[in-house]
């Protein structure tokens, strides 16, 4: 069953004798102190969302917290966001559709998510991965992100903030999949069931099968593989031994980046650094 790319991403966005854990110390190769490295899902449900005291714990004992991207987006990085996540102009998602499959998904944002024309008209203008996003949030109802936790967090106890790549390196690299293959997993918007799946995974902290989970529905395209997590991930170990050498730090990405060979874990150890679950 063809996947959406926003579940996917949830969890992007472990290497063998990893088990359940979210969780991990980094420490060894010379560091004068450890640092952590915790796997999120970047929405979930309100009542579902919790904070782990030992991520706080770990939070409260760093200098910086380092995410994916750097959440103090400034007003002309929203307004590239915006930019990058829509279709070219004066095209919608019309123009990559067959006529049923977009009258099919028309009807479903009317019907089933409670849009009226005009909303869904609005909203066409935007690239699927970007409408799939939107769909699923709005369909999710009130939701949490621990990104936008560790935000506040950050701001409350003093901690800087800091991003392992640019906002636009990240949209350039949703860009390298086409939109012709965005569009094939519009299909899947009409349930919940996958995300209930990778959620189900995620709370019982099983990252070797949430790995193979992902990597079984991504054979298909193998591009999603190699530039949302392994490139993404390469690039950012330098960052990450850099800022780690400097000090303290909580890292936080998503739960698909930790795992695998080509995962973070198995790439931090690859570079000398020792790796260990912390429990709860």
């Amino acid at each position: 069953m063809k996947k959406s790319f926003i579940t996917l991403m949830l969890l992007f966005t472990a290497g063998a004798g990893i088990n359940a854990q979210l969780l991990y110390r980094i420490s060894g190769k010379d560091l004068k102190q450890d640092s952590y490295l915790f796997g999120t899902i970047h929405i979930m449900p309100k009542d579902n969302f919790q904070m782990p005291p030992q991520v706080m714990d770990a939070i409260r004992t760093s200098a910086t917290i380092a995410m994916e991207i750097d959440m103090n987006i400034s007003l002309s990085d929203q307004i590239e966001l915006i930019k990058l996540s829509t279709l070219p102009e004066g095209k919608t998602l019309k123009d990559f559709m067959t006529d049923t499959a977009y009258g099919k998904l028309k009807s479903f944002c009317i019907d089933s998510v409670g849009w009226n024309e005009a909303k869904f008209n609005r909203f066409s203008i935007l690239k699927p991965i970007f409408f799939s996003s939107l769909v699923l949030q709005e369909k999710m109802g009130k939701q949490k992100s621990f990104e936008e936790e560790f935000k506040k967090i950050g701001k409350k106890q003093g901690k800087r903030l800091m991003g392992l790549e640019t906002m636009k390196y990240q949209m350039e690299t949703m860009d390298r999949i086409s939109i012709e293959n965005q569009v094939k997993y519009l299909d899947s918007l009409s349930s919940m069931a996958e995300f209930n799946e990778l959620f189900a995974l995620y709370q019982k902290e099983d990252i070797n099968e949430l790995h193979a989970y992902i990597s079984r529905e991504t054979a298909s395209i193998p591009d999603f593989n190699h530039w949302f997590l392994d490139v993404r991930n390469t690039n950012w170990i330098p960052v990450i031994e850099k800022q780690i050498a400097a000090e303290q730090t909580f890292i936080a990405v998503g739960a698909g980046h930790l795992g695998g060979p080509k995962g973070v874990i198995e790439l931090l150890r690859n570079q000398g650094y020792t790796v260990s679950g912390i429990s709860k």
